[in-house]
Parts: C-alpha cells; structure tokens; sequence
C-alpha cells in the first residue's frame, strides 16, 4: 500500500509525496502506524482504495456503524491486525448463505457494466474481495473519522476510491497495467501521461512509471476532492447510506 500526499493549488494540485505505509513514522506493524496516521494527521480527505461496507441485504439489519464495530471488535489469532478472510465471511453472514457466489454491492454492479473488473466483498475465495474489506472495516472503525458518504462534511473525511473505476470514467486505460511485462510498463507510462496533465507530479513521475500501486494512491487522490469538492459522480443510489459509494471525480472536472 502507498500513500500519495496531494495539495490543491492554482492551476494544478502538487503532488507532495508518495511513499509506502512501511515508511510511515514508528516502530509497530505497519498497519497500526497507518491507523495512527490517520488519527493524527490533519487532512480534508483521504480516499481508501477498498471497499467500505457489504451488500446491503448482507449487511442488515445491522447499520453500517455497527458492521464496523463488530470487525473493530473481533477476536484475532496469529497477531494478525484484522479478521481473516473466511473469518469476516462468516462474522458477516452469521450462518446465512449467498443468494450468488460472488455477490457485489449497487456501486460495484454498475462499475462491471463499465468494464471495469471488480471484487465481492464476500468472496473468500480466488481473487475475492473479502481480505482487503475486512482489513478496511478494522481501520475505518480505529481511524474514528467521519466516513463518507455516511458523513459528508468536516476536515478528515474519508472516502472510499477505486482507481480502474476514476481511470474508466476519464476514458483512460483502466487495466492491464499493474505488472512488469514491455507492455503493462507501457500502459503504466501513458497513464501516468494522461494524469500529468490534472496535476503536477512534481519528480515522483518516474516512481509512479514504475509502480502500478503508487500510480493508484495518486488517483485516489482525485476521489477525495471530489468528496470535499462536491463533484462526485452521481450514480447507483440505491442502498447507498448501506453499502456506500465508490468515489469518482465528474468526467469534466480537472481537481
């Protein structure tokens, strides 16, 4: 995971830095340093590439707050930081059975008919979802900031982005650029090109040429805004003070 620190400006926002959660300050597991990153840094918005909650007929009749706070609380083995996989699963469905073996949330469906490959919340499995909400869940509920679009105003909001979605919607390339072959470093390179021209990548471009992960903390960048901003992309607005809403930034707005 990296972290892309953005400041808006005239004419474009600057990228600051971009870094990986390891180098964060301290000296405990990199992922309670990231919890306390977000509880002492003062920030208008930061957007999470993962999901924020499960679909919605999953989820009740629990609230969202209590979803978090039942992943906030649960027990751990092997001093693990979050559930496992299988674990969340289980906590979450409390016996019930999926109606589909991957079911997905309003936001998510609508992504897919975008083209855009997605995760189930509640898959376990092969290329599931359910590892990167469970992990998400435990650090929305210690991060103890207003989560959007549950809360939608004050300094410290978060947000959750998802990367191939803000590139679809830009009509940019949106996938197969996350390896090391000739041409996913290709692609990589003509994104980062694109992107230069929302805002200034100062000299962390060649970082971002080279890793598919940092070039997704600086997207999830333009998320945030858009939440702050008031420019996020209206859509799937079922179940969405359940499931939540991935954050894009509207096709015609720079920042």
């Amino acid at each position: 995971m990296w972290i892309a620190e953005v400041e808006c400006g005239l004419p474009l926002p600057t990228l600051l830095s971009v870094r990986r959660v390891q180098q964060l300050e301290g000296a405990g597991h990199p992922f309670d340093r990231l919890i306390q990153y977000l509880c002492q840094t003062d920030f208008a918005a930061v957007a999470i590439d993962a999901p924020f909650s499960v679909p919605a007929e999953y989820l009740q009749p629990r609230k969202h707050s209590e979803l978090l706070k039942l992943i906030g609380s649960a027990k751990l083995i092997d001093g693990r930081p979050f559930p496992r996989a299988r674990d969340f699963v289980d906590m979450v469905l409390s016996g019930r059975t999926t109606v589909t073996k991957k079911p997905l949330r309003r936001t998510e469906e609508y992504w897919r008919e975008q083209g855009v490959n997605v995760r189930s919340t509640l898959w376990a499995g092969a290329r599931g979802g359910a590892a990167m909400t469970a992990a998400c869940l435990k650090l929305l509920c210690k991060a103890g900031r207003p989560i959007w679009p549950w809360e939608g105003a004050g300094r410290g909001l978060l947000a959750e982005a998802f990367p191939a979605a803000q590139l679809r919607h830009w009509r940019l390339l949106h996938q197969g650029y996350g390896g090391t072959t000739e041409a996913e470093t290709a692609t990589r390179a003509s994104i980062v090109s694109s992107i230069s021209a929302r805002i200034d990548l100062a000299s962390s471009r060649p970082i971002l040429e080279q890793s598919a992960d940092a070039l997704d903390a600086v997207v999830c960048a333009f998320a945030a805004t858009a939440v702050v901003a008031d420019r996020a992309l209206s859509y799937a607005k079922t179940n969405v003070t359940t499931e939540g809403l991935i954050a894009v930034q509207r096709l015609n707005e720079k920042w």
